[in-house]
């Protein structure tokens, strides 16, 4: 009997919730935060910067229930598709034969016996590369997630979670999937797409998956980032003290001495609080 002929195994992920609940890495220490970005696809103009309320406890519980029932919804689908596409078992050697399956004939029964044992070898050298060929995905793809909880950290926009929930409902779990193991950097493009929902549902119509890859990937190339514009500073308030202008931020207590010294005409305190000031900046 010929070796079954094996092909490179396909990215093959027994788990079907989706990737994009993968948690985010627990922070050691607080660091710095980033600058805010805009992300855009192509010439798209940049949204402006809007101020968000926060939606009520029941609104949020209300989204997630309906997310998890979509969700669980997609992942019977697609289990049943992956169920129908199985790839063929390892291949069986069979019964072991016996003495007495051979009619007790010792040469007949010792070579059937050498070419069983052949078979097995050669099933369970299939067995073998299977499951390794499946440790090292389910490892690959572990390190994907891994790298996408920690990339969705680092982007600095303030409304990922909202536009990460839109992709969850947009793509099923394969075209997740394939988002997180190929892009480059798979959590800026579930923000984009999470911000576009025109866009997203457009892409995920696409169902053959050599398609929706090469789509992503044209896609992702059209990606920008920029820093968001900070809001220019409010004008500093200009106050008048004893008739005198003064802008800037206003020291409480200099300026309490200066109306004191205003109307006694003993500017002595004031001096002598200006001093203290400079020599504990000294310091």
């Amino acid at each position: 009997m010929s070796e079954t002929q094996t092909q490179e195994p396909d990215l093959v992920i027994e788990d079907q919730t989706s990737p994009l609940d993968t948690p985010a890495p627990e922070a050691d220490a607080p660091a710095p935060e980033p600058e805010e970005v805009v992300v855009t696809i192509g010439d798209e103009p940049a949204p402006e910067p809007q101020e968000t309320t926060p939606a009520p406890e029941w609104v949020r519980e209300l989204r997630r229930v309906n997310r998890e029932r979509e969700r669980e919804i997609k992942e019977l689908r697609d289990k049943l598709a992956a169920k129908e596409a199985a790839p063929p078992p390892a291949t069986d050697p069979g019964k072991k034969p016996t003495l007495e399956d051979h009619d007790y004939d010792t040469d007949a029964y010792e070579k059937e016996l050498t070419a069983w044992y052949e078979r097995k070898r050669k099933a369970d050298e299939e067995v073998t590369r299977q499951l390794q060929a499946e440790q090292d995905q389910q490892k690959a793809w572990q390190a994907k997630l891994e790298g996408y909880a920690k990339a969705k950290t680092e982007l600095r926009v303030p409304d990922y979670e909202d536009a990460e929930a839109v992709a969850q409902e947009t793509f099923s779990v394969p075209q997740q999937s394939i988002i997180v193991a190929g892009a480059e950097n798979p959590a800026l493009l579930i923000y984009a797409m999470g911000r576009n929902p025109a866009k997203a549902k457009e892409l995920a119509a696409i169902t053959d998956p050599v398609k929706f890859t090469f789509a992503v990937a044209k896609l992702e190339a059209q990606l920008k980032v920029t820093p968001r514009k900070a809001p220019p500073a409010p004008e500093k308030p200009i106050r008048s003290i004893g008739g005198v202008s003064v802008s800037g931020a206003v020291d409480g207590t200099l300026e309490r001495l200066r109306e004191e010294a205003s109307r006694t005409g003993d500017m002595t305190k004031v001096i002598a609080y200006k001093r203290q000031k400079a020599a504990a900046a000294r310091k």
